[in-house]
């Protein structure tokens, strides 16, 4: 039985390098998935809740506006077993991964 785990990564490059490794450890292509973070576009609805929460952040709206912008990229990965499981984790974590 699958499972799959994600990891974050503050940077695309060190998901990419992440990502070659787990491949040439073995885990074939179609179990490894990176995704780039990107920021969502604005909408009515998700600005007012914004603006609301913005106030509640401590440091303002300035300090949310910066906790927002997200960089780096997440790598996904299909398991098979827990042996599998530590071995991704003992890669990825090599290149800096945080748990999602």
């Amino acid at each position: 039985m699958t499972r799959t785990i994600h990891r974050n990564f503050d940077q695309v490059t060190d998901a990419e390098s992440a990502r070659s490794a787990l491949l040439a450890s073995g885990f074939p292509p179609s179990c490894v998935k990176l995704t780039k973070h990107t920021t969502l576009p604005p909408s009515v609805s998700t600005s007012m809740v914004g603006n609301l929460l913005d106030s509640l952040t401590p440091g303002g709206p300035a300090a949310a506006a910066q906790a927002r912008l997200r960089t780096g990229a997440m790598l996904t990965i299909d398991i098979y077993d827990e042996d599998e499981g530590q071995k991704a984790d003992a890669i990825m974590g090599g290149f800096g991964s945080k748990a999602a």
